[in-house]
């Protein structure tokens, strides 16, 4: 399955948008519910059932909302560099600064299992995970920002892009020239025989297609903001329900699998994301309706696992898949693995208000608590 897995976004402006960082903690939950489950559910006839699929369903969604809001962060985080006296090139170099430390950090991680993890080979070092990919992703996103400078250049570029890597995806995996490359290379490119591991192609593409609708929202007034989102909620639902239509045509790309290099697959999934992106925009955030019919907001938990999401995929896997756990590795049954992800996941919002208090010292829960 594709594991879903955190957040390393460009650090953003001091006034967060709390409904991307909702969004962002309800990924988390998905990366805690998919690791879990995997860890620890018993092999057998359980990961046959129609439940099982429908839980790999929705565990599929994680690394698509990590990837898509950390794209999405990078123009918001720009305009806020270049509002405080930043220029275009200087915004963007700081932006691809964050994703190359992102990269080193998903370096270190895979060093730290091989020392820490039981069973661990050399091999696992070179291995292709969710940060190595967004941190190049990263660094290809923020560079492709610096390369206009009106909202339509970039929007060009960013929509081009995606498209580029969607064309790309299925036909890397028929080529034979990758072959040529050396293998922990090739990774990056496609994934391995018989494995089912991160790539840049496609998941590079929700970073770029994060990249677009982060600059068109990055350069949408506050009075047009609540037709904005409105607006990803229509286009949204229209692009899923059109892709999920399309994906009974033929394909026209050799080399293309529904649930792994389809244009359509893609489409479905940002189209969703979209879709809830403008919902959560009228529940929770301060310039949407739901804050004018003055509904009280209080400390959300959800908010917190989204602005701690870095820290808690660091903790949880090596907790998860780790010597910390073994005994629970293949061992439950499916509904237990679902109580035991229900347990861990307070434990790790534990983890997330320890951090936020005697770390994160400008944390908005703290000064309320």
């Amino acid at each position: 399955m594709a594991e879903p897995a955190p957040s390393g976004t460009p650090r953003p402006s001091r006034h967060r948008a709390g409904y991307i960082d909702w969004l962002r903690g309800l990924a988390v939950v998905i990366m805690i519910l998919a690791h879990v489950v995997d860890a620890w559910t018993v092999l057998g006839p359980t990961r046959q059932t129609r439940p099982y699929f429908w839980f790999l369903v929705l565990a599929g969604m994680g690394a698509p909302l990590f990837l898509w809001l950390a794209g999405v962060a990078v123009p918001l985080a720009a305009h806020a560099r270049v509002r405080r006296g930043a220029s275009l090139a200087e915004a963007s170099w700081s932006l691809q600064k964050r994703g190359w430390q992102i990269f080193g950090l998903a370096l270190l991680f895979r060093l730290q299992a091989y020392v820490f993890s039981a069973g661990a080979t050399l091999y696992g070092i070179f291995k292709v995970d969710i940060l190595n990919v967004m941190g190049l992703s990263l660094v290809a996103a923020a560079w492709l920002w610096g390369r206009a400078s009106t909202r339509r250049g970039r929007l060009s570029i960013g929509v081009l892009a995606t498209i580029a890597v969607l064309i790309l995806t299925p036909l890397l995996r028929v080529w034979t020239w990758p072959a040529l490359i050396p293998d922990p290379i090739e990774a990056y490119l496609r994934p391995p025989p018989a494995r089912s591991t991160f790539t840049l192609f496609p998941w590079t593409a929700f970073v770029l297609a994060g990249l677009v609708l982060g600059e068109w929202l990055a350069t949408t007034s506050a009075e047009a903001r609540d037709r904005f989102h409105a607006w990803c909620i229509a286009v949204g639902l229209g692009l899923a329900v059109l892709a999920y239509q399309l994906s009974f045509r033929p394909t026209l790309l050799p080399g293309s699998n529904f649930w792994t290099t389809s244009p359509a697959f893609f489409a479905i999934r940002l189209g969703a994301m979209t879709m809830v992106f403008g919902l959560l925009y009228f529940v929770l955030h301060p310039e949407g309706v739901w804050a004018r019919l003055a509904v009280p907001r209080h400390w959300s938990p959800m908010e917190l696992l989204g602005r701690t999401s870095l820290f808690l995929y660091w903790v949880h896997v090596e907790l998860v898949y780790g010597v910390p756990s073994i005994r629970l590795h293949k061992a439950l049954s499916f509904p237990g693995a679902l109580v035991a992800f229900a347990i861990f996941t307070v434990l790790m919002l534990g983890l997330a208000m320890v951090k936020s208090r005697y770390w994160d010292k400008d944390a908005p829960w703290v000064a309320s608590s």
